[in-house]
């Protein structure tokens, strides 16, 4: 997976009823009656039931929905179905994540570039770009680093959350964690746990103590159609907060924020070969990370200060 990132302005939309605006966003005006925000607010549940990941957005019904703008990783250009929803929350132990991306249903349990893909990517270390999944010098371009990170390459870590290729899964079934196989791999499911530090140094968690944190779900709202139909894919994740492995993963904790970034893979970005790694769509106009603040109250009652996490370097004693 090739997760080039280029973010500056950032390119949340938040749906408001704004005038219109002569801001413009990724290089394109600014629609009517949209409005930008600074970064995304993962409220907590409080008496809010958790999602059920079933891929039905019914129990996200009154928490916030965020609008972020798709680019092309390479090159920024939009992504012409229209725009990602995002909705988070947050438990005493978890994380709930829905997303929801416009684009026609295509399904293949054989050929997972004929199905849609997804994943999260997470700031870890203090040096990490959203540029070239971590952007370290020290790791040679094109060599997969067989599952050895250099050291010298820790303070560019990513995590690579959630990456999900559909092609064994079902529609509707939620796909569980692993915390004792010691790996971030998934079998089953191949929603896999990752860590980086430039695109081709990217392995599966695997620093002795690594698990997969992830549960997910995933359907298309015309899914029971024809191929093709149009409609919008929904994938709703969830995952610890706290994980045993600091080194690569991401930590979560309530009043954090977090530098954060979205990637989605459409089936038909060609019609015989459908995806290609480099040819996905991410947010951030394609240049930078997105904020995405834990807030410690709902509604954005809290007014007090939040400060952005970073995990210290450590030296990998088992990759």
């Amino acid at each position: 997976m090739i997760f080039r990132s280029i973010f500056p302005a950032y390119s949340i939309l938040v749906l408001s009823k704004a005038h219109q605006s002569k801001a413009e966003i990724c290089g394109a005006p600014l629609k009517r009656g949209l409005q930008l925000t600074s970064k995304i607010v993962c409220e907590p549940l409080g008496d809010h039931p958790n999602p059920s990941l079933d891929g039905d957005l019914v129990d996200w019904e009154g928490i916030a929905e965020h609008k972020l703008h798709l680019t092309s990783a390479m090159g920024a250009m939009p992504y012409a179905s229209g725009d990602l929803s995002l909705r988070c929350s947050y438990d005493d132990t978890r994380i709930y994540m829905a997303f929801e991306v416009p684009g026609r249903f295509r399904f293949n349990t054989t050929d997972d570039h004929l199905c849609a893909s997804m994943s999260t990517m997470w700031r870890v270390g203090e040096n990490a770009t959203y540029s070239n999944m971590g952007g370290c010098p020290h790791a040679h371009y094109g060599s997969s680093c067989n599952g050895v990170v250099p050291d010298a390459c820790l303070p560019y870590r990513v995590d690579l959350g959630g990456h999900w290729e559909l092609s064994t899964t079902e529609m509707g079934l939620e796909y569980g964690t692993d915390l004792t196989s010691g790996t971030g791999n998934d079998p089953i499911a191949n929603k896999d746990d990752e860590w980086a530090v430039n695109p081709y140094c990217r392995p599966d968690d695997n620093d002795g103590i690594a698990a997969n944190e992830w549960a997910g779900a995933w359907t298309h709202t015309n899914a029971y159609g024809l191929q093709e139909s149009d409609g919008s894919y929904i994938f709703e994740m969830s995952r610890l907060l706290s994980t045993a492995s600091d080194v690569t993963d991401v930590q979560l904790e309530e009043g954090g924020t977090y530098d954060f970034g979205f990637a989605f893979w459409d089936p038909f970005e060609t019609q015989d070969q459908g995806w290609s790694k480099a040819g996905h769509y991410i947010t951030g106009c394609s240049r930078d990370w997105i904020p995405l603040e834990l807030a410690l109250e709902k509604n954005g009652q809290d007014t007090a200060s939040s400060v952005t996490k970073g995990n210290e370097v450590k030296s990998l004693l088992s990759v």
